[in-house]
């Protein structure tokens, strides 16, 4: 790529421990045909198995890579290090283990410019059978997450999206203040900023014709609690939810094994998290009733 092109998209990759899958990653991304001129961000996040060492071998090959070497950021951190030195005006949050297709990005692109949407999702499948696909997310009455299984007849709005890959435009990522900065580890960090946009007045869509492989794992290459999962539900509940939706949360949690450990993180930050509520309320167009109604969430 030429360095006087202008960059239109940027892809950016969280890695942690991801030595067996980053380069099938890459070398899927370069091969693949588009006529958007992009630049690749991996931001690793203190990789203990040497996932980015051959970036650094064969940086011939690899020259159009930028590399960020963050120090355990988490999920969430690391997606916003590397929107924070993205150039694009579309960020691309893609897997560390994912196989994209022929002008993925250029007809997701397009699917934001044509159909008045601020982030878009592709087709889901799965990595090791193709036949399983996914068209988006939603919850459950116990904001349990569930893939939805049936294929749109076109483009569609959906409730959330998978955050292996997805693609925003720049300016909607930062008037929503990125992925959550309480957030730790993993978990729940593509859920709230979906609800986020939804909130805010923006549109979430998926495109159904547009398909990425992605590699679903039985386990995590790097340490992952379940604490953290129940931390960053709560820490989201708190930002968005109105207080009844707050009581049936801790209700539910309550029989969670790491629901005391999980709660003491948030007594901890909870002057920031209600800080943090106060603007995003001031902010945004709709409440969470909204968003429950719209997509017929019984919760």
């Amino acid at each position: 790529m030429d360095n006087l092109d202008i960059i239109e998209a940027s892809v950016i990759i969280p890695c942690k421990n991801e030595i067996n899958n980053l380069k099938m990653t890459l070398d899927s991304i370069k091969a693949s045909k588009n006529k958007t001129i992009y630049e690749i961000i991996v931001v690793d996040d203190e990789s203990e198995d040497n996932s980015v060492e051959f970036l650094k071998l064969q940086k011939n090959v690899y020259n159009n890579i930028v590399l960020i070497e963050s120090k355990n950021l988490g999920c969430a951190g690391a997606k916003n290090a590397g929107a924070e030195i993205a150039k694009g005006g579309y960020l691309f949050f893609i897997d560390a283990h994912v196989k994209v297709t022929d002008y993925w990005l250029d007809n997701l692109i397009n699917t934001m410019k044509n159909n008045r949407a601020d982030l878009v999702a592709p087709c889901i499948c799965n990595m090791k059978n193709v036949t399983e696909k996914g068209y988006g997310e939603n919850w459950t009455e116990n904001l349990k997450l569930k893939w939805i299984l049936k294929k749109p007849e076109d483009i569609t709005e959906i409730p959330i999206a998978c955050g292996c890959a997805f693609g925003i435009k720049k300016d909607v990522f930062e008037n929503v203040n990125g992925f959550d900065h309480f957030f730790q580890v993993w978990g729940r960090e593509d859920e709230e900023i979906c609800l986020k946009l939804w909130l805010y007045g923006y549109r979430v869509v998926v495109n159904p014709f547009v398909k990425i492989e992605h590699l679903f794992r039985k386990k995590f290459p790097y340490e992952m609690m379940s604490v953290n999962v129940t931390y960053n539900t709560l820490c989201m509940t708190y930002l968005h939810f109105n207080k009844k939706r707050i009581a049936k949360t801790i209700a539910i949690l309550k029989f969670d094994p790491f629901f005391d450990e999980a709660a003491k993180f948030i007594k901890k930050n909870f002057h920031l998290i209600m800080f943090q509520r106060t603007k995003y309320f001031k902010k945004r167009k709709f409440d969470d009733n909204y968003f429950f109604k719209k997509f017929n969430i019984p919760y």
